[in-house]
């Protein structure tokens, strides 16, 4: 009985293999940020004693429009 086995390596060019470096590292540093930026996102930036009042914004188009309607005695 006669065993054959052979192997071959598949040439990648010093240009791929930096091409997949630098990809990756780009995408290590862009998954960093994003973790950094979730984290932060869960903190307060105010406590609760030092809560302020916060004017509620009104974005219906009535209201955007509402000035137009005004008198400007000037």
């Amino acid at each position: 009985m006669t065993y054959s086995s052979s192997s071959s390596q598949a040439a990648r060019s010093p240009i791929t293999v930096a091409a997949g470096f630098a990809g990756a590292f780009i995408v290590a540093s862009l998954a960093v940020q994003m973790v950094r930026s979730q984290t932060s996102a869960f903190r307060p930036s105010v406590s609760a004693n030092q809560a302020t009042n916060v004017e509620p914004v009104i974005a219906s188009q009535a209201a955007m429009w509402s000035v137009l309607g005004t008198n400007d005695a000037n």
